[in-house]
């Protein structure tokens, strides 16, 4: 008499699951294709930081923060550079070119 061997364990990892069909990828549009609001919306609270802390500036000059000064000033000087990028590179996705950024 042979014996019978058990039934293989069912792999249960969502790895598995997708390579069998059980799971399904949800047909979810991307927010915003462009970043160019992101950009904006971050420009905008770097300056509000900056003016903010401008109030600050004794206090964060005696405790040693005063850097959080000029991160806020970089933050809003780099988001900048941030909205030339994005611009770019949704007038070409517009306009069906190739974007090698």
């Amino acid at each position: 008499m042979t014996e019978e061997q058990p039934a293989p364990k069912k792999r249960t990892d969502p790895t598995s699951q997708l390579a069998r069909g059980e799971l399904v990828h949800a047909e979810v549009k991307p927010l915003d294709l462009s970043g160019i609001p992101t950009v904006i919306v971050g420009i905008v609270l770097f300056a509000i930081a900056f003016v903010v802390l401008l109030f600050f500036r004794s206090t964060l000059e005696r405790d040693g923060l005063e850097w959080w000064l000029w991160v806020a000033a970089a933050g809003f000087g780099l988001g900048w550079i941030g909205l030339w990028y994005c611009t770019r590179r949704w007038n070409k996705i517009k306009a069906g070119k190739p974007v090698r950024d």
